[in-house]
């Protein structure tokens, strides 16, 4: 090989077959050889930057990557400006770029890498055997053809702007400047500053950074880093110019921040920066950050993708495109098809017809690489937020593994009320105890009663907002109840007598469809403006309809055992009898209907019964029919011009909610739970036999197609509008007032006679587009569901008078031991005692038990019913549970840790990679924000201040999580030397004891915890024992004494096990002190004792090469390493901070609020000796 002209060849790399050898040479120019001929396939070169930083400085460098696969040239143009210039070539000849300045506007560089990409990848979207002969099958999976061809459509829709006259390219450009000005009209003079909940703890000080950067993102397309001069790219980016709803149209949510979604803290920690700074830097550096952390990731998945390791799963991305519920639905389905019946077909997204079909060569019994159908851990982001919690419990519960450490997260917006727990009440539609127990999953801080979360920024961006904070944000994590029993009895049966289950289910109605309230909306009326607006406008956005309602019947109905029949004639009753809810009778045939398809027949409905009507009444539309199903579904042919006439009007309106009705001399019904699509239905057959296709129109609401409209209904109830009309409605809502004026009263948008065959059809199974290749089109058919859902002893519950509050669990226990039954018989002494949060131990004489309960329960308080003769014992213990806060002496039962498949697993309180955790130094600066002070004090709630001024002040005792708060402010204000002088080694002493040593603390740093919005010190636990205690406090002298009473002694028991599991990287041992003495942590109720050390052995002396500098072997054989961090108050159980939302401030003051707020409790360090 040999390179021609007059350069030398200064790099040569081989690629990793060596089939390929990449050469850079002085001039600029690089070539790309093939080995076995010798000759160069290709040529490149640097461009005119690099090119120029060659010339002018010789500093260009070539470099191979990590892979071998690619040859990097870099130059730095001068040494002052450390201006770095980049240019990637890769063996296959694909020039990369990924400075990552770039979003709705591109340069031609960019713009030509994403079209070669597009002409790769749409030959491979042709069908699922050429993407699954692609280069990216083996990590990128489409779970069905519908998602590839989607995912393709987008593909070829990017290809072809490319392709584009200069007349299409003019008009193309103008069509999407116009949607920019059109999203940003609203928000030009704003002060757009949402993105600061990314900076977490330093918020204060990123206030102006961020609202700057939003506004130079609006105004240029890009992100801006200082590190050159910008200038705005002026090629329209076609991944945002073409989108499902709007067609060709910029279709960006206005309130867009490429940074939201980076870690902005990492950046500012150590800048020194004032409060609200608006120093220019401020938001280079954030945007820098962003780039850097979007860089690692990209190159962790690079590098997981090609170097799989044979002890870890492979990396595989599964992508789906379609609507998340049915999707999730469709998985079940999969998971379970036995114990799951889809009563309704699973449309792949609203307005179309094409139902769900996942790839068989994934998602079937006999796939070779089966696609998972269960999960660890399901993340869903804000969906919450557009598809109400009910909804998406009951979809995703049944893909939970049973497993202790299954979590569901979810990200929600709740209101701000006149208490902290009425957003989360509103939110659940019930009790929260309630509603975790129904579906058998509650939110781990509502258990624990912290969070490792801070929401700091939340309370500055209530404060800021002022009277005009209407809602915050709130992450919750969902897991299984009965933490801590037996992986068989993680999801316990509950009992329920039936005209309690009956009201609990009536007030979970009540509230979820609370916008039919007419009391709640005359309340909002005297709202303060911004209020009512906000809640007017939560009851107008409707998200449940009668099928969520008898869904999650269906789903509690696997939880619960009860007479059922009872329930539901006892709901049936409160139905009707209800007044509450003004339009509630008008969905009562929808109800049943739902009902009917999720498993509950009423008593009133039979075969018998719907034969015998059909000859009374000898309806013609069932006249051919030679039998009548239980179930049918009415199709509504809507004619395009019924839709044309307000279709402006339509989109001015928001998104209005259409439904269809029926009308019957004073009868009036409404169904919401309908299926639509625009385009044209193909009626073959007659009778029973009648079906129907959907041939859709993709154009939707731009074409000229006519609407389809299905839904399903009770023979028995369609035989009683015989002579009636049905027709296509739109919901009357707050928004919707000036639709009223050019539709007919009802906002009816078109109806008909339900004898008109022109329009209507009455089909025995649901029509569906054409993807539907199953023979039995959905017949509309019951689930077959059994009251037996499980063999053993169900948990009885027991309701308050309201029947909306759990009074007491009751656990029955079946004595069927010999030797304990004669200790039962013999009247030996029976007693309970407290185990944990929902364990008891129950005492027959000698003999002893554990009787698991679902949720926490006060056992100090409990009744036993003993029937000797008949040899059981019932434990009646009244709910722990609630969501009122009060000081606690016991808090142990808070941190919470257990088994899972024998591997320690926490609650409440998530892992962290203490190495990956980002270090810090707080800037000495004068003016600099003290924001460490406020992240570390914002633990507090207002009660817990208020608690710990009386202690000060009047000699009252605060509680223990006061307390161990109090020591953990202390510990880390110091470590970080908040005050003065630096102090890293700790030792804990119980004063009741006379100051005995239990535990001994060494920092090594303070890192941020940029998931948590939080700080984590980077600790060492060394145990006081006799055998080490002598020669280990020798050689660490001068230790700052952390005085605690037994209360808080008993605490840091449970806690220091508990923040050192959550940072492990090594593997417990077989004979691990956990599992020999079957406790986490070890010798509960030990308090300070030292010889009783609570945490294992296993990592003792692993990793420790940090302490044999500063300190020591001893130190280092005895240390395992730990990660103490703050326990934050839980937002909607208490207030914290020092700003309420009722505050109105101005910004200004708000922000100096908020500067206080790091100082209100500096006096506190008087506790330490």
């Amino acid at each position: 090989m040999y390179s021609k002209g007059d350069s030398i060849s200064n790099n040569v790399q081989f690629d990793s077959d060596g089939k390929k050898a990449i050469t850079g040479s002085d001039n600029g120019q690089v070539l790309i050889w093939d080995v076995s001929s010798g000759q160069a396939v290709q040529a490149l070169c640097h461009g005119e930057e690099l090119h120029a930083v060659q010339v002018v400085r010789y500093f260009t460098q070539y470099h191979s990557s990590q892979f071998s696969k690619h040859l990097i040239a870099s130059g730095s143009s001068d040494t002052a400006s450390k201006k770095v210039l980049l240019r990637v070539w890769s063996t296959e000849g694909k020039v990369s770029r990924a400075d990552g300045t770039c979003y709705y506007y591109t340069d031609e560089t960019s713009l030509l890498l994403l079209i070669q990409q597009c002409r790769k990848l749409v030959p491979l979207a042709e069908s699922m055997d050429s993407w699954r002969q692609g280069p990216y099958s083996h990590f990128i999976v489409m779970c069905n053809l519908d998602t590839l061809s989607e995912i393709g459509r987008f593909w070829k829709l990017w290809l072809g702007a490319s392709d584009f006259n200069a007349k299409q390219t003019r008009r193309f450009k103008e069509r999407f400047q116009d949607g920019i000005k059109r999203i940003r009209k609203p928000l030009e003079d704003s002060r757009v500053i949402t993105t600061i909940r990314s900076a977490g703890p330093l918020a204060p000080v990123a206030t102006h950074a961020i609202s700057e950067q939003f506004k130079r993102f609006w105004a240029t397309g890009v992100t801006d880093d200082g590190l050159r001069n910008m200038k705005p790219a002026n090629r329209v980016n076609p991944t945002f110019a073409f989108s499902t709803p709007s067609g060709d149209e910029f279709s960006l949510h206005y309130c867009t921040d490429p940074i939201s979604g980076f870690h902005l803290a990492e950046s500012l920690a150590s800048s020194g920066l004032e409060i609200d700074d608006e120093a220019p830097s401020a938001v280079f550096e954030i945007v820098r950050t962003a780039r850097q952390q979007f860089s690692t990731w990209c190159k962790a998945v690079v590098h997981r993708v090609r170097t799989p390791s044979a002890s870890s799963a492979s990396f595989v991305v599964r992508m789906y495109a379609g609507e998340a519920l049915a999707f999730c639905r469709a998985l079940h389905f999969v998971n379970n098809p036995s114990g799951f019946a889809i009563h309704m077909p699973l449309f792949s997204e609203p307005w179309k017809g094409t139902v769900v079909q996942l790839d068989n060569t994934s998602y079937s019994p006999g796939a070779p690489s089966p696609a998972p159908t269960s999960f660890d851990v399901i993340e869903t982001s804000n969906l919450v937020d557009h598809v109400r919690l009910q909804n998406l419990l009951i979809v995703t519960n049944p893909l939970l593994r049973h497993s202790h450490s299954s979590t569901l997260y979810t990200e929600v917006l709740l209101s701000v009320a006149d208490s902290p727990a009425e957003g989360i009440l509103e939110h659940v539609c019930g009790d929260l105890s309630t509603i975790s127990l129904l579906p058998g999953l509650v939110p781990s801080s509502y258990v624990s009663r912290f969070t490792t979360r801070s929401d700091i920024s939340q309370v500055l961006l209530l404060a800021i907002t002022g009277p005009f904070a209407i809602r915050y944000q709130e992450r919750l994590a969902w897991k299984p109840i009965g933490f801590g029993h037996g992986i068989n009895d993680l999801q316990q049966t509950l009992s329920f007598s039936p005209n309690q289950l009956a009201g609990t289910l009536f007030d979970i109605y009540l509230r979820m469809f609370s916008d039919e309230d007419l009391g709640k909306r005359m309340a909002a009326t005297f709202l303060d403006e911004p209020h009512a607006l906000c809640k007017l406008s939560s009851l107008s956005t409707i998200h449940y309809t009668r099928r969520s309602f008898a869904l999650l019947l269906a789903h509690i109905r696997t939880r619960v055992h009860c007479d059922w029949d009872r329930v539901m004639d006892n709901l049936h009753t409160l139905v009707l009898q209800d007044r509450t809810l003004i339009s509630g009778s008008d969905f009562y045939q929808e109800m049943v209907t739902q009902l009917y398809l999720a498993g509950f027949r009423p008593s009133w409905l039979s075969p018998v019964a719907a034969q015998e009507l059909r000859l009374e009444e000898n309806p013609s539309m069932f006249r051919q029919w030679s039998a009548v199903p239980e179930v049918v579904t009415v199709v509504l042919v809507v004619p395009r011009h019924a839709i044309t006439k307000v279709q402006s009007d339509l989109s001015e309106a928001g998104t209005p909610y259409l439904q269809c009705e029926t009308w019957a001399d004073f009868g009036h019904n409404v169904f919401a739970c309908i299926s639509i699509s625009f385009g044209k239905l193909e009626v073959s057959h007659q009778g029973e036999n009648k079906v129907a296709a959907i041939v859709e129109d993709r154009t939707g609401i731009k074409g000229t197609s006519p609407l389809i409209v299905s839904f399903p209904i009770l023979s028995t109830c369609l035989m009683m509008v015989t002579g009636g009309t049905v027709g296509l409605a739109i919901r009357s809502t707050f928004k919707t007032g000036p639709l009223s004026r050019k539709l007919e009263p009802g906002m009816c948008l078109f109806k008909t006679l339900l004898t008109d065959e022109r329009f209507i059809h009455i089909l025995s199974r649901a029509p569906t587009a054409g993807n539907d290749t199953t023979d039995e089109a959905h017949p509309l058919v019951p689930p077959a569901l059994s009251d037996e859902t499980d063999p053993g002893r169900p948990i009885h519950v027991e309701m308050d008078m309201s029947n909306r509050l759990v009074k007491t669990l009751t656990a029955h226990v079946d004595i069927v031991n010999p030797a304990e039954q004669a200790a039962l018989t013999g009247r030996r002494a029976i007693t309970v005692e407290q185990l944990s949060l929902n364990k008891a131990k129950l005492h027959v004489g000698e003999y002893q038990r554990t009787v698991p309960f679902p949720l926490p329960v006060d056992i100090t308080n409990a009744k036993l019913r003993v029937a000797r003769k008949s040899k059981y014992i019932e434990v009646v213990a009244p709910m722990a549970l609630t969501l009122d806060s009060k000081q606690d002496r016991n808090i142990t039962g808070s941190f919470r840790m257990t088994f899972d498949s024998g591997v320690p697993t926490l609650w409440g309180m998530p892992r962290v990679n203490l190495d990956r955790c980002p270090s810090f130094k707080l800037s000495n600066g004068r003016k600099a924000f003290n924001w460490f002070s406020g992240s570390v004090t914002h633990m507090f709630s207002e009660r817990e201040r208020m608690s710990y001024a009386q202690w000060r002040f009047l000699g009252r005792i605060p509680d223990t999580f006061t307390d161990l708060k109090e020591s953990l402010r202390t510990l880390l204000s110091m470590a970080i030397g908040l005050g003065g002088e630096t102090r890293a080694k700790f030792v804990l002493c119980d004063h009741s004891k006379g100051d005995t040593a239990y535990a001994i603390i060494l920092i090594t740093g303070v890192r941020l915890d940029l998931v948590s919005h939080a700080v984590v010190a980077d600790s060492w636990i060394i145990p006081t024992s006799d055998d080490i205690n002598n020669e280990l406090l020798k050689d660490v002298p001068s230790l700052v004494r952390i005085r605690t009473n037994g209360h808080e002694s008993e605490a840091w028991r449970h806690l220091l096990p508990f923040f050192i599991e959550r940072c492990r990287t090594w593997k417990h041992r077989p004979n691990c002190e956990y599992l020999v003495h079957n406790s986490i942590p070890l010798y509960p109720n030990a308090g300070s004792d030292p010889n009783k050390v609570p945490w294992c052995s296993c990592g003792m002396g692993v990793g420790t090469e940090a302490l044999q500098g500063p300190y020591g072997s001893v130190e280092a054989k005895y240390a395992t390493r730990a990660a103490i961090s703050p326990l934050f108050v839980v937002p909607y159980l208490e207030y914290a901070g020092t700003m309420e939302p009722t505050d109105v401030p101005p910004l200004g003051s708000a922000l100096a609020r908020f500067a206080a707020h790091g100082v209100v409790l500096a006096i506190f360090l008087a506790r330490i000796l």
